[in-house]
């Protein structure tokens, strides 16, 4: 974008261009959280489903056991159980399946879960139906549709469940066998009972072993939506304090221009109040403030602009530029050429000053400064030894200083857009009073040539 100027040469685009480019940076990461968000979501789906076949694989093993049980002693009619089983193994497949590969909606988990509540009556009706003590496996399935699944779709589910309960009360087939004709009602009722105990026995194992790995599953959901809000809230401030940049440096271009011409007004004049050394520094300075605004908007425009290079050449790179921002600054190199890859972006570079300035600035002695490579991180200590430095920190709250013309974004910015990059800012108390600012941005592959 070419920006246009006005009769007096100050570019009137300059908000734009820097308002334009933070907006598109803070609303591309926006996307990218809610994608995120997203993601989240679906993933606790996806869990509970794989989490659902292994619940299928157990009861698929506890039928198999039953069945067995119920062949061994020459129960008739068992063939269509059988076959019903056999459909629990495609069932169990494509659950584990499409919990690890595909996107899992809701009403994914409720075709699931009605079709295997309908499998389970067909297994049922072949063997005894609600005289079956394995009926009660329909309270584990209500139990996973009502944690998992929104309100109308756990009452479907209940509503087939108990029509289902209801027609197995009147309708199926008994478990006829040749032995049964010399048991007695006595040796049938404790049949009857063991297999209640049974089930009972299974659904507590089911309950306290499944239900707990979907609530920590959920906890961890609720974490990262929490950190995910947290993050939007940050990218709201951000994208107020970048409005209001944008329009204070548009708001400044004025001025600027009008004391430029006046001092080249001044300056024509031979009796001049101002000597040649003030007028020097009073020009230079306006210089300086009109180059820093150009530098803010050809920053804004290549903010978006991202790529990767070596830590240890572009630390130095912006120490020399800080040492020639801050003559009386001062750093004691404690090893800081480590041999890294990190992104590189002008964002990075502004908050890696800001944070020098913090640092210097906290105390009387000279920095320190080490780096580090830890788990594919790339670590960067500012240390300020001078014991009044932790005091300081303790007083440092979003949008205050303590500094006399500082308004105290610094550090908030420069956490902001390190965080854009996958990174963390620290800053701790030492125990001798200093302070500790820890930077930390994960490695990036090199670029290929």
């Amino acid at each position: 974008m070419i920006c246009k100027r006005s009769a007096n040469g100050q570019p009137q685009g300059h908000q734009r261009q820097i308002l334009s480019c933070i907006r598109n940076r803070l609303f591309w990461h926006r996307r990218q959280r809610s994608v995120r968000y997203n993601a989240a979501m679906k993933q606790n789906l996806n869990l509970l489903l794989q989490r659902l076949a292994l619940l299928r694989l157990s009861i698929a093993m506890v039928w198999l056991m039953f069945l067995a049980y119920l062949q061994f002693h020459n129960f008739a009619n068992l063939q269509v159980a059988w076959a019903l089983l056999v459909v629990y193994l495609p069932l169990l497949l494509i659950s584990g399946w499409q919990g690890a590969h595909r996107e899992v909606r809701e009403w994914h988990l409720l075709v699931h879960l009605v079709f295997e509540t309908q499998l389970l009556t067909g297994l049922l009706y072949f063997t005894g139906g609600a005289t079956n003590p394995f009926i009660f496996y329909f309270l584990v399935l209500l139990v996973v549709s009502a944690y998992s699944l929104p309100a109308l779709y756990s009452w479907w589910i209940a509503a087939i469940a108990v029509v289902d309960y209801s027609l197995l009360t009147q309708w199926f087939q008994p478990l006829m066998s040749h032995q049964m004709h010399s048991m007695s009602g006595t040796s049938l009722f404790d049949l009857h009972l063991a297999g209640m105990w049974l089930t009972f026995v299974i659904s507590a194992l089911i309950v306290i072993t499944f239900i707990p790995l979907l609530l920590r599953a959920k906890e961890q959901q609720e974490q990262e939506i929490h950190e995910l809000r947290e993050q939007q809230l940050k990218n709201e401030q951000l994208i107020g304090i970048a409005t209001l940049a944008a329009g204070t440096a548009h708001e400044m271009g004025t001025p600027l221009m009008t004391m430029h011409m006046i001092l080249d007004d001044i300056a024509q004049q031979e009796d001049h109040p101002l000597t040649k050394r003030d007028l020097h520094i009073l020009r230079e300075q306006v210089a300086l403030c009109r180059q820093s605004l150009q530098q803010l908007a050809n920053a804004g425009r290549s903010a978006h602009e991202t790529g990767v290079h070596e830590a240890h050449p572009w630390l130095a790179r912006l120490l020399h530029r800080w040492r020639l921002s801050h003559p009386n600054a001062l750093w004691v190199d404690d090893g800081i050429e480590c041999a890294a890859c990190i992104a590189a972006s002008p964002l990075l570079d502004q908050a890696l000053l800001n944070l020098l300035d913090n640092a210097a600035e906290a105390g009387q002695q000279p920095i320190r400064l080490h780096s580090a490579v830890v788990n594919n991180t790339w670590l960067l200590n500012i240390v300020q030894p001078d014991p009044t430095a932790a005091s300081r920190i303790q007083q440092q709250r979003l949008f205050s200083s303590q500094k006399e013309n500082g308004m105290g974004i610094g550090l908030y910015l420069s956490n902001a857009s390190v965080e854009q990059f996958g990174g963390t800012v620290h800053l701790q108390a030492q125990p001798n009073g200093g302070s500790l600012c820890q930077i930390s941005l994960p490695l990036s592959a090199p670029e290929k040539q």
